[in-house]
C-alpha cells in the first residue's frame, strides 16, 4: 500500500470519525433554527419592565381585532403576501414570530393596512393593536444599563470563498479548490449564513481531493533545470533586407552591408551559464575577413573574424552567465566593405543562431508556499520528528485559528509516524498530518465555545474575535498580526481594536467585502446567468456583462479605501468605466480595458441605483420591469421588502402584444384595489428608471412614444426621471443607513437578524451619522457592538 493510499485511508478515518459527532452537534444546535425557516421564531420572553398583557387580552381583544379586519385575506394556503394569521391563537404563538408582527406593525402604522376598499379600524382599535404588538412582541429596553441579547451565531462551515481564500493564506497558493465544490445555499441575502451552510457527502469526498491537490502544489519543490540546445535556421532569424540578402528556397541569409540578424525574444529558462553560437562564412575582400559581434541585450559579448569559406561554414561561440528571463540576441556584421575596383562586397554569411544550457545552474528559489508551510527542516541542529513538531504545530494553529493543545499535536505526530515508518523522506511523509488538518472540522468550521450555562452570555476570547474579524473584512483567516494581538490579549484594548479594522481594510485582501458582501447586496451574482434578449438590445456581449458587474465592485471598493460616506451609494458624481462601458453610457474619451474613475458628464445617473448592473438585474430579456426595479429599491436600499405577489396575478403581455408604453398597461394592472396597495409603493420607484432600457443604455422612447419618469410615492412626494428620484431617496437616508448597516451585519455575524438587534443597529447607525456616514465608521461600530463582540448560549427550549 502506498504511501497516497495510506494517506487517504488515514484521513478518512480521521474525518469521519469527527465529522460524525460534528454532524449531530450541528443538528441539535440547529433542532430550534430549521435552515428554511426564515424568519425564524423565537421563545425569548419580553424583558422584566416591558410593559405586560392581561392573560385575556390576546382572546378577547387581539383574536376579535385579527378576525374583524385581517383575516379576510391572511389565512389558508392562498394567504395575501404569505402571512397567515389565523396560526396564531394564543400569545405564546405570537411570540413565536415576531419577526412577522414588526411587519404587521409596520404596515398597520403606515395605514397600507387594511387596504382602503376593506372596513378600516377606528383610532382606538387602531392605537390598541399597534400598543399591543410593540409592548407585548417587539418591545427592546435599550437602555444602556439593560443588558442586551447578543443572540447566537450557529457553529458554520467555510464557504466556497472563505475556503479558497483561507488556503491562499494558510498554503500559500494561488488555487481556487472550492470552485469545484457544490453551490452554498443563501439565507438573507448571503451565502455565509450558518444556518443554511448544510454539509453533504459529496462534500467531504471534495474536502479530502482538494486536500491531496492543495499540499501538492503548497510543498511543491522546483528542479534544477537541465542543459538543453536551442538552434535557430535563416527562417526565424530577424534580418533587415537592405542590409542582406535572403536566397530562397533554402533562404540564406548573406549581409553585403552591416547589418544585424536577431532572435528577438529568447527565454533562458534559469539562472546558469550559457553557449551562444552561430554559423556562418566570410569573404575576403580589401585584406580582411568579415568581423561579427554576439550582443546580448545590447551588450556586446565578444568579437569574431569570420574566416570560414562559404563551401565549409564553421560555428563561433562563446559563454556567458544569465538570469532567467527574456532576452534579444543579436549577431552583428560590424566592417562592411566594397572593392570600388572589383565590384566586390565584403559578405557575412549567417546560416544558424543555437543557444545551449543552463549549465552551472544556480538552484531554483524555493517557492514563499514551501516556506510559509515548512517552518523547520530537518538538520545538522534538528531531527526530522522535531522538525515535524514544529511544522505541524504552526500549521494547525493557523489552520484552526487558535492555539493547539499539545495532545492535537501529539496526534498529528502519529500520522507523521505512520508514513516514516513506510520509508518516506520528510517531505512527503509531513503530508499525511497536513492533510489530516486540512479535512479537520476545526479547519474546516469556525468554531465558538458556548457558555457552560445556556442562559449565559459569553465575551469571545481574542482569537474568536480576531477570527469574526478576518472573515468579515477578508473572508478569509487572520494575518500573523491579529493572532500576535491575540496570543497577547490585546485586540480588545483601547485604540486596538480601531486601529486594525482601518489596517484591514486599507489591505488589498479587503476586495473580497466587494467580491462577497457587495456582489451579493447589490445582487451582482445573478448576472452572469442572466440573457438579455439580442434582438431588442444588440449591444449586449460577454464584454459588456463583465464591465457592468466590475463598475459595482470598483465603486464599492473605492468607497471601501477612500473611506467614503455610504450616502455615495445613493448618488455620486463619479463611477469607473473602461472603453466598453464608456461607449454603453455614451462617455466619451475612454479608451482601452483598463477600468478608471470618470466624472458623469449629466446628473442623470449617480451611485448604485442607476448603474446598468442594476438596471440588468431588474429587467426582464425584452422589456424592462418598474416592478422588479421599485422591488429592488425597497428591498436593498430602504430596508423595507414588499410581500410576494400573490399567485393568480395575470403576466403582462409580451413586449410585441404591448399597446402604449409599458407605464400604461402597468396603470392600468394597479387598477385593482388588491393590487394597488404594494405597487403603489413599487410602480413610481420602477417608473423614475424607466429613461434606462434593458441593460442601463439611456433611452427617450418606449414602443415609440415617449417615456414619463415621473411619480408620486406614498406620502405625496412627486419627482420627475431619474435625478428627481434620487433626491427623494437621499431624503430618506436614515432607512438606507438602517437597511445598509442590517445588511452589513448580517453579513458579519453570519446570521439572520432578530428583533433584539435593534439596539445594535440604532448604535450602529448613530455612530455612523456621527462620523459622516464614513464606511469605516459602519465597520467599526459592527465590530464593537455586542452581537459582534458576544455569544449567548444555546436556547433551552
Amino acid at each position: 500500500m502506498g504511501l497516497r493510499t495510506t494517506l487517504t485511508l488515514s484521513c478518512v478515518a480521521v474525518l469521519m470519525s469527527t465529522v460524525s459527532a460534528f454532524a449531530t452537534w450541528l443538528w441539535w444546535s440547529r433542532a430550534a433554527v430549521p435552515p428554511n425557516a426564515l424568519p425564524q421564531p423565537t421563545l425569548e420572553q419580553p424583558p422584566a419592565n416591558a410593559p405586560a398583557a392581561t392573560d385575556d387580552t390576546f382572546p378577547k381583544k387581539v383574536l376579535p381585532f385579527l378576525k374583524k379586519y385581517c383575516l379576510d385575506c391572511h389565512s389558508g394556503d392562498r394567504a395575501k403576501g404569505g402571512l397567515a394569521l389565523e396560526v396564531y391563537v394564543s400569545e405564546a404563538h405570537a411570540r413565536k414570530d415576531r419577526k412577522n408582527w414588526l411587519a404587521v406593525q409596520h404596515v398597520i402604522a403606515a395605514g397600507e393596512m387594511p387596504p382602503k376598499n376593506k372596513p378600516q379600524p377606528s383610532k382606538e382599535e387602531k392605537e390598541f393593536i399597534l400598543h399591543w404588538i410593540e409592548s407585548v412582541l417587539t418591545y427592546v429596553d435599550c437602555s444602556p444599563h439593560v443588558p442586551k441579547d447578543p443572540g447566537r451565531v450557529t457553529i458554520r462551515r467555510l464557504n466556497r470563498a472563505e475556503y479558497n481564500n483561507t488556503i491562499r493564506d494558510l498554503c500559500g497558493v494561488d488555487f481556487k479548490p472550492a470552485d469545484d465544490f457544490p453551490a452554498d445555499d443563501v439565507g438573507y441575502g448571503f451565502d455565509n449564513i450558518g444556518d443554511v451552510l448544510s454539509i453533504q457527502p459529496i462534500l467531504l469526498e471534495k474536502y479530502l481531493v482538494a486536500a491531496d491537490q492543495i499540499l501538492d502544489k503548497a510543498l511543491a519543490m522546483p528542479h534544477v533545470v537541465p542543459p538543453s540546445k536551442q538552434s535557430f535556421g535563416p527562417q526565424p532569424i530577424q534580418v533587415n533586407p537592405r542590409s542582406a540578402k535572403i536566397l530562397e528556397p533554402r533562404r540564406r541569409i548573406i549581409f553585403t552591408t552591416a547589418g544585424t540578424g536577431s532572435i528577438e525574444r529568447f527565454h533562458f529558462p534559469a539562472e546558469g551559464d550559457y553557449k551562444i553560437r552561430f554559423r556562418g562564412w566570410g569573404t575576403n575582400v580589401g585584406g580582411e575577413f568579415p568581423k561579427v559581434n554576439l550582443i546580448v541585450d545590447g551588450k556586446e559579448l565578444r568579437s569574431f573574424t569570420v574566416e570560414a569559406p562559404a563551401s565549409q561554414p564553421r560555428t563561433y561561440e562563446t559563454t556567458a552567465r544569465y538570469t532567467a528571463g527574456e532576452r534579444k540576441i543579436q549577431v552583428a556584421f560590424t566592417n562592411a566593405f566594397e572593392d570600388k575596383e572589383t565590384k566586390k562586397f565584403r559578405e557575412f554569411g549567417l546560416e544558424a543562431i543555437e543557444i545551449e544550457g543552463p549549465f552551472n545552474a544556480a538552484p531554483p528559489p524555493e517557492p514563499a508556499s514551501v516556506k510559509l508551510v515548512l517552518v523547520a527542516r530537518p538538520g545538522p541542529q534538528l531531527d526530522a520528528r522535531a522538525a515535524a513538531e514544529k511544522v505541524l504545530a504552526n500549521f494547525a494553529r493557523r489552520a484552526y485559528r487558535r492555539p493547539v493543545k499539545p495532545e492535537e499535536v501529539a496526534r498529528l505526530l502519529k500520522l507523521y509516524d505512520i508514513a516514516t515508518q513506510q520509508g518516506e523522506p520528510f517531505p512527503s511523509a509531513i503530508k499525511l498530518p497536513l492533510k489530516a488538518i486540512l479535512v479537520s472540522p476545526h479547519f474546516l468550521f469556525r468554531i465558538e465555545e458556548d457558555p457552560k450555562n445556556p442562559n449565559d452570555i459569553r465575551i469571545l476570547n481574542d482569537f474568536e474575535l480576531a477570527t469574526r474579524l478576518s472573515y468579515f473584512l477578508w473572508s478569509s483567516m487572520p494575518d500573523e498580526e491579529l493572532f500576535t494581538l491575540a496570543e497577547q490579549g490585546r485586540l480588545r484594548q483601547p485604540g486596538v481594536l480601531e486601529a486594525q479594522i482601518r489596517r484591514m481594510l486599507k489591505d488589498p485582501k479587503s476586495k473580497a467585502l466587494a467580491e462577497n458582501f457587495a456582489a451579493q447586496w447589490l445582487e451582482l451574482r445573478k448576472i452572469p446567468t442572466l440573457a438579455p434578449d439580442k434582438g431588442y438590445y444588440p449591444t449586449w456581449d460577454e464584454e459588456l456583462r463583465t464591465a457592468i458587474i466590475r463598475e459595482a465592485e470598483y465603486f464599492f471598493d473605492y468607497v471601501v479605501q477612500k473611506d467614503r460616506p455610504i450616502l455615495d451609494f445613493l448618488d455620486a458624481d463619479y463611477t469607473f468605466v473602461n472603453e466598453r462601458l464608456a461607449k454603453h453610457y455614451g462617455i466619451s474619451g475612454v479608451s482601452g480595458p483598463a477600468f478608471r474613475k470618470v466624472q458623469w458628464p449629466d446628473n442623470r445617473r449617480g451611485g448604485v441605483i442607476t448603474m446598468a448592473s442594476t438596471m440588468t438585474i431588474t429587467s426582464n430579456p425584452t422589456r424592462t420591469s418598474p416592478v422588479k426595479r421599485g422591488k429592488w429599491i425597497l428591498e436593498n436600499i430602504l430596508g423595507t421588502p414588499p410581500p410576494p405577489p400573490a399567485p393568480d396575478v395575470p403576466e403582462l403581455p409580451p413586449t410585441g402584444q404591448l399597446k402604449g408604453t409599458l407605464r400604461q398597461q402597468m396603470e392600468q394592472h394597479r387598477a385593482d384595489p388588491n393590487c394597488a396597495i404594494c405597487h403603489n409603493k413599487l410602480d413610481p420607484l420602477g417608473f423614475g428608471l424607466e429613461n434606462f432600457d434593458g441593460i442601463g443604455a439611456w433611452r427617450t422612447l418606449d414602443n415609440k412614444k415617449p417615456i414619463d419618469a415621473s411619480g408620486e410615492l406614498p406620502g405625496g412626494l412627486k419627482f420627475d426621471g431619474p435625478a428627481q428620484l434620487r433626491q427623494i431617496l437621499l431624503t430618506k437616508a436614515d432607512q438606507f443607513r438602517t437597511c445598509f448597516a442590517e445588511k452589513l451585519l448580517t453579513f458579519a455575524l453570519g446570521r439572520g437578524l432578530e428583533y433584539y438587534d435593534k439596539c445594535a443597529v440604532d448604535e450602529i447607525v448613530k455612530a455612523g451619522k456621527t462620523h459622516s456616514d464614513a464606511f469605516s465608521a459602519y465597520v467599526i461600530a459592527i465590530a464593537q457592538s455586542d452581537p459582534f463582540q458576544k455569544r449567548k448560549g444555546k436556547r433551552s427550549d
